[in-house]
């Protein structure tokens, strides 16, 4: 008995040795996490004044109300309280094609919804992607981290059309995804990023020259569209010691016919009364509405705030984004439309709300059906 107890220790002393090497290998190899800046880089940055030389910080005091005490509640509710996170079935989807997305050639804009923050937008005759997850799981690895909630998207990743440009607004795994980033690569014409984020595409393959970093207010014509890198109230990081390394953003795109403001991530504060006074009236404004909790709201808004930025932006129409494809909190998955649609009604706000890979036309057409209201009905 007393050998077999040797052996028997020996047995899992080396597989914990041997999961623990796995572990740190996959962290400090695996090409899911990028690449931070390095010093060259970096040495570019200092320019800036909301970088301190390593990290980047945000325009008013921001923090995460998380204690050391709250964590093994938070782990328990995560794990072991349902809250209706996921929905009961797939979510409702209109799959398209490639010959769907043939370029329109008139003064409307067009637009699909991936779930979640990823948006295939066309305006005058230029076809773009805002935050293209469009990976199966938001996490370095899909055994790592929610999974999304419909199993397929509206159209192949290998199918989409030739890209003019991808916009990214941080470097999160629910907005910049490896897996994506390798299979549209070759058919983008350039990427736009917030300052550092251009070392993780790098990393994955992208050619520098496709690459142009901009800091908050810096504004560069493409293509007949002016884009402007706008401030956010948000955080950025791939791993275990990489936070605030990279800058984060949302972004104006204007056109000949429509002026666009993308939020990407981020809390609630007066940088989109700024925003709205600098560059809108907005025809349509894609606002973040999940992922919130009381312990964050410095980053991350509630759907009632996300409304009002919609209404400080003088937006004539929002949609809200950051739903519907991941549970990133603790909240139910329906909560998101639900709270910023009574908001909304309140506040006057004209909201979009198509289901995942439906076809918007503004200002022809701007679903508003409550279809998260139906699911799971027999």
């Amino acid at each position: 008995m007393k050998n077999l107890a040797i052996v028997l220790s020996f047995i899992i002393g080396s597989s914990a040795l041997f999961l623990a090497v796995l572990i740190v290998v996959f962290l400090t190899t695996a090409p899911q996490f990028g690449e931070a800046p390095d010093l060259e880089r970096r040495a570019k940055y200092k320019e800036f004044e909301y970088f301190d030389g390593e990290h980047f910080q945000n325009a008013v005091e921001t923090r995460m109300d998380i204690k050391a005490t709250d964590v093994p509640k938070l782990l328990y509710e995560s794990l072991f309280v349902d809250g209706n996170k996921i929905p009961p079935t797939a979510l409702p989807q209109k799959n398209f094609n490639t010959e769907d997305l043939a370029l329109h050639r008139d003064s409307n804009l067009y637009y699909r919804w991936f779930g979640h923050s990823a948006i295939y937008l066309e305006i005058d005759g230029k076809r773009l992607l805002l935050d293209p997850m469009l990976g199966p799981a938001a996490a370095p690895h899909p055994m790592l981290g929610p999974k999304r909630f419909n199993k397929d998207l509206p159209i192949q990743v290998e199918d989409l059309p030739l890209i003019d440009a991808v916009m990214f607004s941080h470097d999160h795994y629910d907005h910049l995804d490896h897996s994506t980033i390798l299979k549209i690569k070759d058919k983008v014409g350039h990427f736009f990023v917030p300052l550092g984020v251009g070392s993780h595409l790098e990393k994955w393959g992208v050619p520098a020259n496709l690459i142009t970093e901009l800091k908050w207010w810096d504004e560069v014509e493409f293509r007949d569209l002016h884009l402007a890198c706008t401030p956010a109230r948000h955080f950025s990081g791939r791993g275990m010691r990489d936070r605030n390394t990279t800058l984060w953003a949302s972004w104006v795109i204007r056109g000949n016919f429509h002026r666009i403001y993308f939020s990407g991530d981020g809390g609630y504060w007066h940088g989109f009364k700024d925003i709205g006074e600098k560059y809108g009236p907005f025809d349509l404004s894609f606002v973040e509405c999940g992922a919130y909790n009381k312990r964050w709201t410095s980053i991350h808004m509630f759907p009632e705030e996300s409304a009002q930025a919609g209404i400080d932006l003088h937006s004539r129409r929002m949609m809200p984004i950051h739903w519907g494809a991941f549970s990133l909190a603790l909240h139910a998955w329906d909560d998101s439309p639900r709270r910023v649609s009574e908001k909304a009604e309140e506040l006057g706000l004209t909201l979009v709300t198509p289901v995942i890979g439906e076809e918007v036309v503004i200002p022809v057409y701007t679903p508003n059906d409550h279809w998260w209201e139906s699911v799971g009905e027999r």
